[in-house]
């Protein structure tokens, strides 16, 4: 009983650090490294670093949708 009140329990909190991670962005770069990875296996990936950066660059360049 204990082991599955633990999985569930373990589950959950997957399933909020999923979430928080999305709502946040921390996981646009793995989705990034793994784009490349896939799509362009020749090419070494930004480092996460160099990825924000250029991230933050290219909303600065162009807000869009952004409120501020």
């Amino acid at each position: 009983m204990a082991a599955v009140v633990s999985d569930h329990v373990r589950r959950a909190w997957h399933a909020v650090a999923w979430y928080v991670n999305g709502v946040t962005g921390q996981s646009r770069y793995a989705s990034y490294v793994a784009h490349e990875r896939e799509r362009h296996p020749e090419r070494e990936p930004l480092s996460e670093r160099e990825f924000w950066r250029a991230h933050y660059a290219q909303q600065d360049a162009d807000p869009g949708a952004r409120c501020c």
